[in-house]
């Protein structure tokens, strides 16, 4: 059985991407693992019961929350349902929530953020973990409409587009029936592929590798890539973007940002493989 894990820092954007979690789970049929990975650093609230002196931080409280909205939904749910787990890990750092992610066969991880900020109420930072995880990285922004994905958009330079990535997006993709697009944007200082080319390469290296039905590709001759994201998003109507990790296009998509600071013109989940 496949599992999906949330990191769960005690935050709004948390809460929503711990629903996408649960939807993700229950259309690629894997169980969910909140991993509560808050750290506190604001003062103890003691209190009195039954005679003995306790420390309370409420984060129990939220934690039983959390996973008691995430039960209810489960079991509105007709079809699939995931088992919800929660695991313990106040102020794990990259090393131990990887290592935890590998040791427990997770496909992906996924992790709330707020669009145009980079705070977070945990010590985990996601440029880190892309680097020690095998997994990908699902950024969920805070406020995106938690629905069916119905097409992603996995940016690339063909000449170097990862088998790997494409095989692992249509085994995700096929639950949904959703569309895979594969964009094609030049490297700077790489030679322009004509289209016809383009298309010769994509049909041999990728269309004749990965057996999905609703995989397509995508030529893009605009050069300035915030202005082709803005296209995917708003006008070809994708549901989630895909980057590797520092590879071509990486930091153009982000604004010259890494992966903790999630720029605010992005406005669906990003996916980033390691």
């Amino acid at each position: 059985m496949k599992n999906i894990l949330v990191i769960n820092d005690h935050s709004h954007e948390a809460e929503h991407a711990a629903r996408m979690g649960l939807l993700i789970a229950q259309n690629i049929q894997a169980d969910l693992l909140v991993a509560n990975c808050f750290t506190y650093t604001g003062k103890l609230i003691e209190k009195t019961v039954a005679g003995s002196l306790y420390k309370d931080t409420g984060s129990e409280h939220y934690e039983n929350d959390l996973h008691d909205e995430l039960d209810r939904i489960n079991h509105s749910l007709t079809g699939f349902k995931p088992k919800i787990s929660t695991i313990d890990l106040p102020g794990a750092s990259e090393g131990v929530l990887a290592g935890y992610a590998i040791r427990n066969q997770v496909d992906m991880i996924i992790r709330g953020v707020m669009p145009g900020g980079s705070t977070s109420m945990s010590n985990i930072s996601s440029d880190s973990l892309l680097k020690k995880i095998n997994c990908p990285l699902l950024l969920v922004p805070y406020g995106w409409h938690i629905k069916d994905i119905q097409r992603l958009c996995y940016i690339a330079e063909l000449r170097y587009c990862r088998l790997d990535v494409v095989r692992y997006l249509a085994r995700f993709a096929a639950p949904w029936r959703a569309d895979v697009s594969i964009a094609h944007l030049c490297a700077r200082g790489l030679a322009e592929m004509e289209t016809q080319y383009a298309e010769s390469v994509f049909e041999r290296e990728i269309l004749q590798k990965v057996s999905y039905a609703r995989l397509l590709f995508t030529p893009v001759s605009e050069c300035d890539v915030r202005r082709a994201v803005d296209v995917f998003i708003h006008g070809m109507g994708t549901d989630m973007l895909v980057l590797v990790n520092q590879c071509f296009h990486f930091q153009d998509v982000l604004g010259g940002a890494s992966a903790d600071s999630f720029p605010a013109h992005l406005t669906v989940p990003l996916l980033v493989f390691p």
